[in-house]
């Protein structure tokens, strides 16, 4: 099960993907054929973003109800071992 920062984690690389997929695409303007594929990947993304904001909506509510826990990954300290 993934934590909220998980999901906000998830939800920040595909906007950087995002991001970077339509400066690629403002710049190809010269070749359509180009440009028509990075569209149809930038809109596959955005598709994705909203899942990943919709899964992340739904496990806040969970955390905030009491349905479902807010798991992280055990600490453990690795310094200063002796």
């Amino acid at each position: 099960m993934l934590s909220i920062g998980d999901w906000v984690d998830k939800l920040i690389i595909e906007n950087m993907k995002i991001f970077t997929t339509r400066d690629k695409f403002n710049a190809s303007k010269e070749d359509p054929v180009e440009s028509a594929k990075l569209y149809d990947l930038m809109m596959q993304m955005v598709d994705n973003r909203a899942k990943i904001s919709n899964a992340l909506d739904e496990k806040v509510q969970a955390v905030m109800s009491g349905k479902d826990s807010n798991e992280f990954i055990k600490r453990i300290r690795t310094y200063n071992l002796k």
